[in-house]
């Protein structure tokens, strides 16, 4: 009961409730979600660790990824709707006991968070994506769980991870400003979406802490508990995260058009070396990253792409800069794609090992796609993607291709 008054006294903060604020029915719960099984055939390139022993991956893989997401929403007498998501993830999230997580690691719930709307706009708070991650518009995939904008799958060796630098937060591509994972992703922060006006809607998040990994062992940035003790300052933690997105769509005649752009930014609060999550703050600092994308639709074919600029929390010449095309197709219950996803980083100012040496990288992701509708929430995918990495060193230049078929589901 605590939690829910100090939630409800959250929102109403921000003026956005007034009274009366009874609710003609009580909340009412929905349940929705996804699931997404795939079979990958391909080949991922070899690593070559730092004393020089090769590691090869098998060719073969299952993969799946699945969330259920339990919304519950009323409506008060005065308009507002206000309400709660809990995203729980349809996998183990179990890391198993280990030499160097000896008590294992377990994380079922992805986000919670509470809501509420009107014609006054809508405001979220609590454990969720920031702004310019839900209001992109870039380059347009069918490949179910794959394509170009947030990836449920990826394929490639630990050392390619490790040391190619080319992509956004190693190597997991993103066309949002703040979809680098190691931005806020779900910390706790407070989110406003103004009403959408002539086209035009802006979204704003703040986010007070965060971390590079995302643990909570230090710091109770992202789920409840924890004491004000255990989020002191200096403790290598980015802080006062603030995130704007906007987005414009409209249509002239049989043209749809989609416009987005979007910037973050936050401050480091540096502090001793080895105290918090940071793993090495001297390289660290404020955190700038920034999108732009759009998307053309006539007769059946979307063209869209972007680019941005995300220097990842780090201070030098590491900063990554992307650019993004692709072109899908729907006609019946048939959608078609291809594309590519191209990331830049100069990578001056890292310390050099046998395999992660000072000079530009370059990551270039290309992928074809389709899916068919079986039915209302039944889909096949399939498609084929080749990774392409660029470097000085073996692991760096490592490649990766794949063959994906599947089934997605929506309920």
């Amino acid at each position: 009961m605590k939690r829910a008054l100090l939630g409800t006294t959250a929102l109403a903060a921000c003026g956005l409730l007034t009274a009366p604020v009874q609710a003609a029915d009580p909340i009412k719960l929905e349940v929705r979600g996804y699931f997404q099984a795939m079979i990958i055939i391909g080949q991922v390139g070899r690593d070559v660790s730092p004393t020089g022993v090769g590691q090869s991956y098998r060719p073969e893989n299952f993969k799946y990824e699945g969330e259920i997401w339990f919304t519950g929403t009323t409506k008060l007498d005065n308009g507002t709707s206000m309400g709660i998501r809990v995203e729980l993830e349809a996998w183990s999230q179990s890391t198993g006991v280990s030499a160097t997580n000896p008590t294992g690691t377990s994380q079922q719930i992805d986000e919670g968070y509470l809501f509420a709307f009107g014609d006054w706009g809508r405001v979220e708070f609590g454990s969720t994506d920031a702004a310019s991650f839900k209001m992109v518009y870039s380059s347009p995939s069918a490949l179910i769980g794959w394509g170009f904008n947030d990836h449920n799958f990826w394929l490639w060796g630990n050392n390619f991870q490790a040391s190619n630098g080319a992509g956004r937060g190693f190597t997991i591509l993103g066309t949002g400003a703040s979809q680098n994972v190691g931005f806020s992703a779900d910390a706790n922060k407070l989110t406003y979406f103004t009403p959408r006006m002539a086209g035009l809607q802006v979204g704003v998040s703040y986010t007070p802490a965060f971390s590079a990994t995302g643990s909570t062992a230090t710091c109770q940035f992202r789920f409840g508990g924890g004491n004000f003790n255990n989020c002191p300052r200096n403790n290598n933690l980015w802080h006062n995260g603030i995130d704007i997105g906007a987005n414009y769509l409209n249509k002239f005649g049989d043209v749809s058009v989609a416009l987005y752009g979007g910037y973050a930014t936050a401050g480091f609060d540096r502090g001793p070396a080895g105290a918090g999550n940071a793993p090495a703050p001297s390289i660290f600092g404020r955190y700038k990253t920034w999108a732009a994308g759009a998307q053309l639709g006539f007769a059946g074919f979307t063209l869209g792409g972007g680019l941005g600029r995300d220097n990842m929390g780090m201070k030098g010449a590491n900063a990554v800069r992307w650019y993004t095309a692709s072109l899908m197709y729907e006609t019946g219950p048939w959608q078609l794609s291809a594309g590519w996803w191209g990331g830049r980083n100069d990578d001056r100012t890292l310390t050099p090992s046998s395999q992660n040496v000072s000079g530009k990288d370059k990551l270039d992701y290309l992928e074809v796609g389709a899916n068919y509708a079986l039915s209302q929430g039944i889909k096949l995918t399939g498609g084929a993607f080749y990774y392409m990495g660029s470097g000085q060193s073996k692991s760096e230049k490592a490649d990766t291709w794949g063959i994906v078929f599947g089934t997605a589901l929506t309920f």
